[in-house]
């Protein structure tokens, strides 16, 4: 990736698929103003499906992840970490930085820390790292440091305990492009049983859409700021330490 200015979006999914849900019909409104927006898929997500091999499964998803990315009016990258052994350490945060910097957003988001799911909550931690390590005007001088103005984190099923959405996000505009994203996974269109993704998620983009005061609305929660501050106060002390 180039380093280039940007108002742009960057959102951090565990799975091929999580960034869609939690932030997507936000992407493709944000993208129709203009913005760059750019998901990150940790891993393809590929132990999911009952009957197909995982390798193939993989290809299938990386695949999807891409089309729904150009519906969305967004970039697609791919870390290729395995599907449950997306890793809880400073190495995978450190390569988040990396894509902070490199993408310069003002926005980042990613999962909530309330879950039950083992690489969702990686993926929480790293992204919160991530952003620590990317403003540390010490840390790696191949990058210039770069902070977002804002780290939320969005509603998935899998991440509520404790989720208290403070920001909504009117997606009338993006909803369109939104939906046919999520028709781009076979996940996404139901065919795989289990949980009904799509009845679900848009159910809520409804649900958040009448507390919003719109049509559509994607809700997200804001990082506590004391501890935005406190990553960022921590940068700027370990830069004046000689």
């Amino acid at each position: 990736m180039n380093v280039m200015s940007s108002d742009g979006v960057l959102v951090i999914g565990a799975h091929a698929f999580d960034a869609e849900v939690m932030a997507g019909a936000a992407c493709a409104t944000y993208a129709m103003q203009g913005r760059r927006v750019v998901l990150v898929h940790l891993s393809q997500g590929e132990l999911g499906h009952a009957t197909m091999e995982p390798r193939s499964y993989a290809s299938q998803k990386r695949a999807e992840a891409e089309d729904a990315a150009r519906l969305l009016g967004a970039e697609a990258l791919f870390f290729d970490y395995p599907d449950a052994g997306v890793p809880d350490s400073d190495g995978l945060a450190i390569r988040v930085a990396h894509v902070i910097r490199a993408v310069r957003p003002i926005t980042i988001i990613g999962h909530w820390k309330g879950t039950w799911h083992k690489d969702h909550l990686a993926a929480h931690r790293a992204m919160v790292q991530g952003v620590f390590y990317a403003a540390l005007p010490t840390f790696d001088a191949s990058l210039p440091a770069h902070a977002p103005h804002e780290v939320l984190f969005g509603e998935n099923w899998e991440d509520d305990d404790g989720f208290r959405p403070d920001v909504y996000v009117d997606t009338t505009l993006g909803y369109p492009a939104w939906l046919n994203a999520i028709n781009a996974y076979q996940l996404g269109r139901g065919e795989l049983g289990g949980f009904h993704y799509r009845d679900y998620y848009t159910s809520l983009s409804r649900l958040r859409g009448c507390l919003a005061g719109s049509e559509h609305a994607q809700a997200f929660m804001r990082i506590d700021q004391s501890v935005l501050v406190g990553l960022g106060q921590f940068a700027v002390d370990s830069a004046n330490v000689r």
